[in-house]
Order: structure tokens, then sequence, then C-alpha cells
């Protein structure tokens, strides 16, 4: 393999089979009849996993493409490869209305902002660590400080959180009536090893504590902002009375997994800095 295909081409391969596919595992695990976070106007839940889980595509992507010597510019594209491949699509339909209208153009504004821009968003967020590392070097001199101490173990953090959040959702969508706290109280329960395993990382690498709480503290934090950027954008909507059932999301969304995250993290929080083994 030349340097091109080692540095572009399998990147780009790589992280556009691997958004594709974990799409097609959520899209086929849960049922389109159940929309267990369609309310008021908030995405179905596979999309939100599929949209959190989006950086560590980006981060595998822009790693094989940085150890294969390739430049800014070549990571970059290797990591947004997913958005570029729907571009010509959605221009294609941009080209193709038959009878052009303000709802028409409105669906799609839409579909470039799911399908382009908030995955190249969330693509280019787990690759940032690597676009500031030098091509070619050796693996323990190709990441930076805040690379070992934050992206990486926040990432794991996440990972692990979306992992056990997809688990419970999937177990959920059997049952009837307390399908929601079916789902939702064993990733609560599941969160303090989240917490713990990015403290730990964290800690295991030399980060400080308040990189420790960062990094294990992500899930909620990547969680937050995309809610936010969702409400913003007009995506999610609070049923009213809106003060209610903000207070109840702040609550569930916010404050409890916080909380269950921070349990796991003090212990490794609270000794002394680990040396690497």
């Amino acid at each position: 393999m030349n340097r091109r295909i080692k540095a572009l081409w399998v990147p780009g391969l790589v992280s556009l089979t691997g958004s594709m596919a974990w799409m097609l595992i959520l899209q086929q695990s849960i049922p389109p009849s159940q929309r267990p976070l369609n309310h008021a106007g908030l995405p179905l839940m596979y999309q939100l996993l599929w949209l959190a889980n989006l950086p560590l595509f980006g981060a595998v992507s822009a790693c094989l493409s940085r150890r294969a010597g390739g430049s800014r510019s070549v990571v970059f594209t290797a990591v947004l490869f997913p958005s570029i491949v729907m571009i010509p699509l959605w221009v294609t339909l941009a080209t193709r209305m038959s009878h052009p209208s303000p709802r028409q153009f409105f669906g799609l504004f839409c579909g470039v902002l799911n399908w382009i821009v908030l995955p190249g968003v969330a693509l280019f967020l787990g690759a940032v660590p690597f676009l500031k590392t030098q091509p070619g070097k050796d693996k323990k001199e190709a990441m930076n400080l805040r690379t070992r101490t934050f992206w990486l173990p926040a990432l794991a953090s996440l990972a692990m959180a979306m992992a056990c959040l997809t688990v419970s959702t999937l177990a959920a969508l059997q049952p009837r009536g307390w399908a929601t706290w079916v789902a939702y109280l064993p990733w609560l329960l599941t969160l303090p090893f989240c917490g713990a395993a990015g403290a730990y990382l964290s800690r295991r690498a030399g980060g400080k504590r308040h990189a420790c709480l960062a990094a294990s503290l992500f899930p909620v934090i990547a969680a937050t902002s995309l809610v936010g950027f969702l409400a913003l954008i007009g995506k999610f909507v609070l049923a009213r009375p809106q003060w209610l059932y903000f207070s109840i999301a702040l609550l569930v969304g916010v404050i409890l997994p916080s909380m269950a995250l921070l349990l796991g993290a003090v212990p490794a929080m609270r000794h002394p800095r680990l040396r690497e083994s």
C-alpha cells in the first residue's frame, strides 16, 4: 500500500464503514414503531446513540491516518469521509425538487443537518486530539499529554456509557408500561463503572484532578451539549408546562447521571497519581 492508501483511503473507509454499520445495528435493533425518546420533537433514540458514538470512529480514523504519516488535511478528509460521501446525494436531491416550497426547503435543510453537518461535527470532535500530533512518530510520542489524560479517558467513559444505554434500551423495548424505568435505572447503576474507568485512565496517564473529573463526566457533558444544540435549532422542544419538564430533564439527564459518574470517579481522584507500568 502506498502512502495515500494508508493515510487516506483506509482510514476513510474505516470511518465510513464503522459509522454506517453502527447506524444499521441501531436501526435493526430498535423497531421503527418504538419511539423511546420521540416526545415533543426529540429525535429517535438510535439517532442520538449514533451521533454520540461517532467521535469514537473519528478518533480511530484520525489515529490510523496520523500514524500512516498523513498531514492534517489528509486526516481531516479521512475523518469526514462519511459526511463527504453524503454531499453529492443531497446536492442531487436539491436539484431534483419538482415543486420547490418552503416545506421542501426545510426538509432539505434538516436532511443536510442530520446527515452531513451533525455527523461531521461529531467525527471532528473525536479527531481533534490527533490533529495536534506530528505524523509518523512513535505511538507514545504521538499522543500529547492532553490526549492521554483527557480525550482517550473521556472517549472511553462515553463509549462505555453509550454501550450500557444501548443494552438497557434494547432490554426495555420488550415489556410495556414501565419500559422507561427498565431502561433508565440499570443504565444509571452502570454509570459509576463508566466514571471510574475514565478517572482511572486519566489518573494513570498523569492527569490532574480536574482532568480526571472532566473525563469521568464526559458522557453527561457530551449529551448535554448535543441536547442543547438540538434545542437551539428547534429539534428539541419541551412539552408544557416547560418549567416542570425542564426540571425533570435536568434531574434525570444531568444531576443523577453526574452523581453516578462521580461516585465511581471519587476513589481514583483521591489516590496519588498512578505511575505508568
